[in-house]
């Protein structure tokens, strides 16, 4: 397969993934207006919380199983019903780990023993789903996958609307319509994708279980690291300035999730391309084009955010979550840096190579944890963004350097060091609320497009190609 056929699966493959993330995610984007108005700055620092011990405590549990899904299912070779079943028999042991560590769980926090039932059952919910998204995206079946992500978010908004509007259960009907979210489009996905089919005791293949095993628990560190690197923020927050402040940041992620789930489509798609062209003759250069083109157009699309975030926080948050905009700068320097080192997560999943990946994540989780215990004390709220976009910055920077051994992605490194700081100081002028700071914002992102126009063009190159495709048939209709 030529480069721009690839380039064109994955376009076909971003746009399917297009339609579950940014039509799913951005209804839920939407609603936040909702949340902020019923739920208060605890509830929502509750949830929350919820959320982010989960993410905490699934990869030890389940042995990251749920990655070793994806990469083995993609492989032609193995019997995709046997990977199936090893994971979904891990994924249980998980779940019945999880009620065997419930005395130390509660021990450990007042707030999970209170919600313990949601707790567990959201837990276990998550698994599933996660165990057969990943089994699905590994069979192709990305049409199925789009679905559900739809439905999934279209089942929590109608049961949003029910529990929090019309019976006004407060943060038991925000949680419940989660796990309806969960339990809904899992459904969906074993009965669309036939998923049961594939389910038998007997296909159990304890030589792949240690296959997939070995594969998957050096992603444990690395999953465990990210969840420190992304939350532990929010619990040194609640630590040191307390649970509402640590509800206000987490509202605040709202607006840079804009980029999230932008990315989020093109990452899912490329995790398959990545594993799917690994080790090809033109390899290097297909990274290199297109790292190159996510530079560029995640730095314009974050500035675009950064210039926006005060607009945006006036319509979605309400009453105390307002003040909320002024983390978003920062924090959607974050997000840039961390779709960056997701990007160059995937040679390292490619290669099987993802004790690297741990090695990056350590190191940065490490320095947010000591950045977050500083900087907190002396700037607040403020000093966990600054620490997680410090934090992120250094995982980027590892992953790049260390990818060269893997696949060269070639950098103008710089170009590459006076964009980003033009960017960086872009969301300091931003945060601090400079007079006209939408002025030198503008300014800086002139100067970004000029240092990188040489990726711009190819992209520009691309897109007049595809309106001329779509306007010449149309053209010749008329004329003929």
């Amino acid at each position: 397969m030529n480069q721009n056929s690839k380039i064109k699966v994955l376009v076909k493959d971003t746009g399917l993934f297009a339609i579950s993330n940014f039509g799913s995610k951005i209804l839920i984007f939407l609603l936040t207006p909702l949340y902020t108005s019923i739920l208060t700055a605890e509830e929502y620092g509750i949830a929350d919380l919820i959320t982010n011990t989960i993410n905490f405590l699934y990869p030890i549990l389940t042995l990251a199983i749920a990655d070793a899904t994806l990469r083995y299912a993609l492989d032609k070779e193995n019997d995709k019903s046997k990977v199936l079943n090893n994971s979904l028999l891990l994924t249980f042991i998980s779940i019945g780990l999880l009620l065997i560590i419930y005395p130390f769980i509660n021990h450990f926090n007042d707030m999970l023993r209170t919600y313990w039932g949601i707790f567990a059952v959201t837990y276990a919910l998550f698994n599933i789903h996660n165990c057969i998204a990943n089994f699905i995206k590994g069979m192709r079946q990305t049409v199925l996958f789009a679905a559900q992500g739809l439905i999934q978010t279209l089942s929590i908004i109608i049961c949003n609307v029910l529990l929090l509007v019309v019976f006004k259960i407060g943060l038991d009907g925000y949680l419940i319509s989660i796990i309806a979210g969960y339990a809904i489009s899992t459904l969906v996905m074993i009965f669309g994708g036939k998923v049961y089919t594939y389910v038998n005791l007997k296909k159990l293949d304890w030589k792949l279980i240690k296959d997939m095993i070995g594969y998957s628990i050096p992603m444990i560190p690395t999953l465990l690291a990210w969840a420190i690197n992304t939350s532990i923020d929010k619990y040194m927050i609640i630590g040191f300035v307390g649970l509402g402040a640590s509800g206000v940041y987490s509202v605040a992620h709202k607006i840079p999730t804009i980029f999230t789930i932008v990315m989020s489509m093109f990452t899912q798609a490329w995790q398959i391309s990545a594993i799917a062209n690994y080790g090809s003759e033109d390899e290097s250069s297909y990274y290199t084009k297109v790292y190159g083109a996510l530079n560029i157009v995640s730095m314009l699309g974050c500035l675009l955010i950064m210039l926006l975030c005060k607009w945006f926080a006036s319509i979605l948050f309400v009453k105390d979550f307002y003040v909320a905009w002024r983390y978003v700068p920062i924090l959607t320097v974050s997000t840039m840096f961390a779709s960056h080192g997701g990007f160059l997560a995937s040679a390292f999943r490619a290669a099987k190579k993802t004790n690297s990946l741990f090695i990056s994540v350590l190191v940065g989780s490490v320095m947010n944890v000591i950045l977050n215990w500083v900087l907190i004390k002396s700037f607040g709220v403020m000093g966990a963004a600054i620490a997680t976009a410090i934090s992120f910055i250094i995982i980027w920077l590892f992953r790049i350097v260390l990818v060269q051994g893997i696949v060269y992605v070639r950098v103008n490194w710089i170009i590459t060091i006076v964009s980003y700081l033009f960017f960086i100081s872009s969301a300091i002028i931003v945060a601090i609320d400079v007079p006209h700071a939408p002025i030198f914002v503008l300014l800086n992102s002139s100067i970004i497009v000029l240092l990188n126009y040489k990726d711009i063009r190819p992209i520009l190159a691309g897109l007049l190609k595809i309106v001329h495709h779509r306007i010449r048939p149309k053209v010749e209709n008329l004329n003929g």
